[in-house]
């Protein structure tokens, strides 16, 4: 009976040290991998190619050197873009998608003010985390405190270009043509002529346009009639240069003024020598001496063989500020990092500003540069403080 109870423990013995041993040889789950889920919203055809094709370059460029440090706070960033085509009902459905489908806690674009105001509902109630590279129309993040913009407002852009022309150049009989179909176009406009009056400019002729339009003769005669002394054009590339080539047609030698819409390759491509010796205001100049801009630029050029435009640019520091908003909120969670993105107040480290902050709005307050289309290139004229 001893014997056999002996024998019965030596046995159980056994079995818990086989148990024991299997269990020490079998592996540990892996534990999940942190991962940022972001969308980018972009305009990668359509009337605003370009500017789509700079914000994805940009975004990915980026997050592949993020994701190479260790990603932030440890989190991998996984990547997932829409192309909305500059058109609104593409931009909402993008939207929609990216935070349905791709499950992403921030998404970088809209690109355009009218893409943007068109997805940022969607986000906002969602909470998902937006950050417009591009867009300066004042409504645009209007949708409520889940959207952001790199960049400065059509309220300041408007201004500075009224600024310029009435006190750096001491002109006081202007022309006027926006783009009536495009929401940064139309908001850049209306504070120009305001701002532009009170400053004791008279606006002399005032014509408008749709986006997609190529004959802009009679715009172009009833102005040409007025005898301003420069004309303002805050629309996008394409119709840009278009309208000034027409210009030279039909005999109009004064210069033009331009917005950051026309920041693209394209304008000269498009334009040729009639857009020589034209301005426009911008977020950026490629020329800045600063050491951020020079590595960029070096990076970008290097990489995809063209010189960054601002779309790039901003589209490069709407990543470097959401990765700011999770690092001071040390966490991922879309509320923590809104909350921390919000307070972000004279930052250093981006391409398009040497100091930025968000304003109330959660717009950003920063210097607007002044360049001037010479021998095909963009060259760096002056820059504006806020």
């Amino acid at each position: 009976m001893r014997k056999a109870l002996i024998m019965s423990l030596a046995l159980m013995l056994a079995l818990v040290l086989v148990i024991s041993v299997v269990g020490c040889s079998q592996p540990k789950p892996a534990e999940k991998e942190k991962v940022i889920r972001m969308g980018v919203l972009a305009p990668m055809t359509g009337t605003i190619a370009t500017f789509g094709q700079q914000q994805v370059n940009a975004t990915k460029m980026r997050i592949e050197e993020l994701n190479a440090a260790g990603g932030i706070l440890g989190h991998k960033i996984e990547l997932f873009i829409q192309d909305d085509e500059n058109k609104p009902e593409l931009a909402a459905s993008g939207t929609q998608k990216l935070i349905q489908d791709n499950k992403v806690s921030v998404i970088i674009g809209g690109m355009s003010s009218s893409s943007t105001m068109a997805g940022a509902p969607i986000a906002q109630r969602a909470g998902v985390i937006m950050i417009s590279p591009w867009s300066t129309n004042p409504k645009a993040t209007a949708a409520g405190d889940y959207i952001f913009r790199a960049c400065f407002s059509d309220d300041f852009q408007g201004k500075v270009m009224a600024n310029y022309c009435v006190k750096n150049l001491g002109l006081k009989k202007l022309g006027v043509i926006v783009d009536v179909g495009n929401d940064g176009s139309r908001g850049q406009g209306e504070v120009f002529v305001r701002t532009a009056k009170e400053l004791g400019a008279e606006i002399v002729a005032q014509e408008s346009f749709t986006t997609g339009d190529r004959d802009f003769k009679t715009q172009l005669t009833k102005v040409k009639a007025a005898n301003p002394e420069i004309i303002v054009l805050p629309a996008y590339y394409a119709e840009a240069a278009l309208i000034q080539k027409q210009a030279k047609e039909l005999g109009i030698k004064v210069p033009f003024l331009g917005g950051d819409g026309w920041d693209s390759p394209d304008l000269v491509k498009i334009g040729g020598a009639d857009v020589e010796g034209s301005m426009f205001t911008n977020h950026y100049s490629a020329e800045d001496p600063r050491p951020e801009v020079k590595e960029f630029r070096e990076k970008y050029q290097k990489r995809f063989g063209e010189v960054p435009g601002a779309g790039a640019a901003l589209s490069w520091d709407a990543v470097n500020l959401y990765k700011m908003g999770v690092e001071k909120a040390q966490s991922v969670d879309p509320k923590a990092v809104r909350d921390a993105m919000a307070t972000l107040k004279d930052v250093k480290g981006l391409v398009t500003a040497a100091t930025f902050s968000f304003d109330e709005t959660r717009t950003g307050v920063k210097s607007a540069a002044i360049l001037e289309v010479k021998n095909g290139q963009f060259v760096f004229k002056d820059i504006v403080n806020p």
